[in-house]
């Protein structure tokens, strides 16, 4: 009778697969590679299993880039309740999500154009607007400047991976070195001050005129106790 080889001794085993080991191996696949050429087949592949094992714990590719948008959000970080204002809670949290488009340029697209809509992303949601409920904010201008302070992050998180050329098929970004005075003499003046290195500033810069007009908001409603 043909018996089953024994393992060798000391041989390394695979580790088990659970959804968050799936979802932390997605997002290094799309971390080295690039969203637009990840797959299931690409992803098994990486794993050492076929692409169907993983239809066992996930339904299909969109749900497992849910999970992968997840374990980005796990990265954002959020004082706890009362340790901080109320405001300057949230412009920490803001600060933190936009670091995601600095260690995460290939994945951070996932968080901008895939709406969210699962447990763990609802239970952000909830915190944030915990955030503006504490600083005074009733729901219909809670929900402007939320939509607001989204807008600015994710474009901001977006334009940071384009300066530094991060983004699949990049070509060299020329306006940081323009020069060109005579043909373009608006753009040369202002070109050393988009440079990389400046980026953190143009971004503070921004936070703050928003997180200003949010202080002048949420004064009349904390004067008058709503």
């Amino acid at each position: 009778m043909k018996r089953n080889p024994t393992p060798r001794a000391g041989a390394p085993r695979r580790a088990p697969l659970t959804r968050d080991a799936i979802a932390e191996a997605a997002l290094a696949q799309i971390d080295a590679h690039g969203l637009e050429v990840f797959s299931m087949r690409r992803l098994g592949a990486a794993l050492g299993v076929e692409a169907m094992a993983l239809y066992h714990h996930f339904r299909g590719k969109g749900p497992l880039l849910d999970a992968v948008m997840e374990r980005l959000l796990d990265e954002v970080e959020i004082a706890p309740r009362g340790s901080l204002p109320p405001l300057e809670r949230l412009r920490r949290a803001m600060v933190s999500y936009r670091n995601l488009a600095l260690t995460h340029p290939q994945a951070f697209i996932l968080l901008v154009y895939r709406r969210f809509n699962t447990e763990r992303t609802f239970q952000l949601y909830e915190q944030i607007l915990e955030m503006f409920a504490d600083a005074g904010f009733e729901s219909p201008l809670a929900a402007r400047f939320f939509r607001t302070l989204g807008y600015f992050v994710n474009g901001a998180g977006m334009a940071d991976i384009a300066s530094r050329a991060q983004q699949p098929d990049a070509t060299p970004v020329k306006l940081e070195q323009y020069s060109d005075r005579e043909k373009y003499p608006r753009v040369a003046a202002v070109a050393p001050h988009l440079r990389v290195n400046n980026l953190d500033a143009i971004f503070t810069f921004g936070l703050d005129s928003i997180f200003e007009a949010m202080k002048r908001a949420a004064a009349p409603a904390r004067r008058t106790g709503r």
